[in-house]
């Protein structure tokens, strides 16, 4: 096992996320081996996969430090579902869609369902830690929270994924307009209202 603290070793993991970075907007993933991986880094397969199981693998860890890394502070420390936090997440999701795709495009089938997979499980995790922190909301347990954050993920990113499909790039305050009520309005039936 590789020590990931390592210099060297954070250096040959950013050599390979850059070949990957780069070979898919040359290739496309499906057409992306190992091998050319391994080349473009300048390293040989062994080392290859003494870093990651496959490319899935590599794509899942690119896609994850990618979503992370567009997080406002604001987002990672909320205790509170606010509309600010609502719209970060919308914009959030919908600039990582807009990334992706100017990235890979949309000829990868695979890919793209791939990431959409891994980004919906990290928004949904996110929206749901935050429902735990958010005393504003009455759930009596996990599977409401579990349920509730699902919902609200599909949501944002449904919306996120059809208004870049739709091409409407340069409206995003219409996109928040449209979104945010819909989801603090739905949310509202799970706060606790002092009566």
């Amino acid at each position: 096992m590789v020590n990931q603290d390592d210099p060297r070793v954070l250096r040959t993991r950013q050599l390979i996320r850059e070949a990957f970075s780069d070979l898919l907007q040359k290739k496309g993933f499906d057409s992306i081996t190992v091998k050319d991986i391994a080349q473009k880094a300048s390293i040989n397969r062994a080392t290859f996969y003494a870093h990651y199981e496959d490319k899935y693998d590599l794509l899942e860890e690119i896609t994850e430090q990618a979503f992370h890394k567009m997080y406002p502070e604001e987002v990672m420390n909320a205790n509170e579902f606010t509309d600010e936090i609502c719209s970060q997440l919308i914009i959030l999701t919908y600039n990582y869609i807009v990334t992706f795709y100017k990235i890979c495009g949309w000829d990868s089938k695979s890919i793209g369902t791939i990431v959409d997979e891994k980004i919906k499980k990290m928004l949904q995790e996110t929206i749901g830690n935050i429902f735990l922190k958010d005393k504003t909301f009455r759930m009596e347990d996990n599977i409401n929270t579990k349920i509730i954050s699902a919902m609200t993920c599909s949501a944002i990113y449904g919306a996120a994924y059809s208004w870049f499909r739709d091409g409407k790039n340069d409206q995003t305050d219409l996109l928040l307009d449209i979104v945010r009520p819909y989801i603090m309005n739905s949310l509202n039936i799970y706060r606790n209202i002092d009566e």
